[in-house]
């Protein structure tokens, strides 16, 4: 299920919320325990992840009622 990473069920791609500014800009560094970047089964590195236009509920499967999305992007490592 998905749900807020931070508390309870949920699964490993939940990240926190990823909250912009008046020019849309936005910035988020977080910890995923479970994940890895580099190697492993649970590398990220080549997964996609999605922004979504509203606020997550962490509740409503399976995208948290958080709206239409507005951008995607690959998971690289720097």
């Amino acid at each position: 299920p998905q749900g807020d990473p931070m508390a309870g069920a949920h699964h490993a791609g939940d990240m926190p919320m990823l909250v912009a500014d008046a020019s849309g800009k936005a910035h988020l560094e977080t910890r995923l325990p479970g994940l890895s970047i580099g190697s492993g089964p649970t590398d990220i590195v080549g997964r996609g992840v999605i922004i979504h236009a509203g606020a997550d509920d962490f509740k409503t499967q399976p995208t948290g009622n958080s709206g239409g999305r507005l951008a995607c992007g690959v998971i690289v490592a720097h």
